[in-house]
């Protein structure tokens, strides 16, 4: 069975726990509980995890935290293993792993269920309350701790200690809901995101990949309508996990064959609509996009799946990488950098290494890293002059077909293009504005690009006739 892929978010709240073997105990005596919570103190400082609640019990740990970095939570749980391992190990004569297989973790909806994980983890403990080995004292009584950080929800309990403490008290005393406790036990047993349905929706949007476990059987059959892709398997790259790959030169674009739309920069319209339409999606956040088939393969790529034109857009250069946006919560986001891990680009052998020896980016990652930097910084503020025109209600909506009436056949659809009447007749004050921006000049260019609808008949029909 293949691993489970780990999504980690940096400040977004995560639980994560870890149990002991079947015959072993993690925990024997007070000196194991306190060697413990001294690393738990030193590595979550050391690798920037912020814990907002933690659960030692002999047979398992569990803790509510916060990575500030992609890669805290997975230093934090590598380090602290190989640490208390050696010291266990030492202790009671004994050799090999402690930990039963690998870590879980789940996500937590911060805003929805920060406090339920909260109260699920610090009354665990049958006599919670009295439990020396958790974060109670510190969230219920405000006893000195300094493995606890408090999360920005907790602060917000209160404007001062005394208050948050009560607020947060209130809050214990609510028991949890039968449901709700096996909903977070479930959460955390399958790994799954502990949220709402619309924050799990939200968060597959901005990581482009699904996070719902899916039930085992046949998979579903694809609509034929669904939009390509060009990535298989898109991941968070996690240095961990991804330590041995090494990324092959890019010989051809056959991975993007199937596209339908390339996503284009504003400061790539002059390059390639010299041969493809440039057209706005009729998406709520409109892209930016090249038009490259009229409903098979892609016209772009000529029979040794090179570009036809001299310039390729930043879009197809990235590949097999990708970045995106995760969102932590209402006001921020962070950045996640994903490959596609079943890319023929992607090699444990051949190709150049993403880490080294010591588990650093290479040269060759850092170069990558810094690429999709730009490219997402330049997309950023293509899509918002997109969503700025789209507001001023200049778009068009428009398709390609052939034929009349019950012979017509829509080729492409489900995009808008600038109409010229509209455009002229917005305000000077606009206009002007849009003029200094440079924004006429890339709506002149979408314009003009608009010709080569012919270009991809042409294209078309040589190919098929060819």
């Amino acid at each position: 069975m293949a691993r489970k892929i780990r999504v980690f978010i940096e400040k977004t709240p995560h639980v994560v726990k870890v149990s002991a073997l079947d015959e072993l105990l993690l925990f024997k005596d007070k000196e194991d509980y306190k060697l413990f919570l001294s690393l738990l103190l030193v590595l979550s400082k050391q690798y920037n995890l912020h814990i907002h609640s933690y659960l030692l019990m002999p047979k398992y740990f569990l803790i509510l935290a916060t990575p500030k970095e992609v890669d805290s939570i997975s230093k934090f749980i590598q380090t602290i293993g190989r640490k208390y391992v050696a010291y266990y190990n030492k202790k009671y004569s004994r050799r090999g792993s402690l930990f039963n297989g690998r870590y879980k973790l789940s996500i937590v909806e911060a805003n929805r269920y920060l406090f339920d994980v909260m109260v699920y983890i610090e009354s665990l403990p049958s006599r919670a309350k009295e439990y020396q080995y958790s974060s109670i004292g510190k969230n219920f009584y405000n006893r000195k701790d300094d493995i606890v950080s408090f999360h920005e929800l907790y602060k917000k309990l209160g404007s001062n200690r005394s208050e948050q403490i009560d607020r947060y008290q209130k809050i214990f005393s609510l028991t949890l809901t039968k449901e709700k406790r096996e909903f977070i036990t479930s959460c955390i047993k399958k790994q799954s995101i502990i949220g709402t349905k619309g924050y799990i929706k939200d968060l597959e949007q901005k990581l482009g990949a699904s996070l719902i476990a899916k039930k085992r059987g046949r998979p579903p059959k694809i609509k034929r309508e669904k939009r390509k892709t060009m990535y298989k398997k898109l991941v968070l790259l996690d240095k961990n996990l991804h330590k041995d790959l090494k990324i092959k030169p890019m010989q051809d674009l056959e991975f993007a064959k199937d596209l339908a739309f390339i996503p284009i920069l504003a400061s790539e319209v002059k390059s390639v609509g010299k041969i493809f339409p440039i057209v706005f999606t009729n998406d709520e956040n409109p892209r930016l996009v090249a038009i490259v088939s009229l409903g098979g393969s892609s016209l772009a790529l000529n029979d040794e799946f090179k570009w036809i034109s001299e310039y390729v857009p930043m879009y197809l250069r990235s590949y097999p990488f990708s970045i995106s946006n995760a969102k932590v919560d209402d006001e921020t986001t962070t950045k996640v950098i994903l490959i596609d891990e079943d890319s023929h680009l992607v090699s444990a052998t051949e190709g150049e290494a993403l880490f080294d020896e010591d588990g650093n980016n290479t040269e060759t990652l850092n170069r990558a890293m810094e690429f999709l930097k730009s490219y997402d910084e330049q997309m950023s503020i293509t899509n918002s002059v997109a969503k700025e025109i789209k507001n001023s209600a200049i778009l068009e909506e428009r398709e390609i077909s052939v034929g009349e009436g019950e012979d017509k056949q829509v080729l492409v659809k489900g995009f808008s293009v600038v109409d010229r009447e509209k455009l002229n007749g917005l305000s000077d004050e606009v206009l002007a504005n849009w003029v200094r921006r440079g924004i006429i000049t890339m709506i002149d260019g979408t314009i003009d690009s608009l010709a080569n609808i012919q270009t991809l008949f042409n294209l078309y029909n040589a190919k098929n006739n060819g």
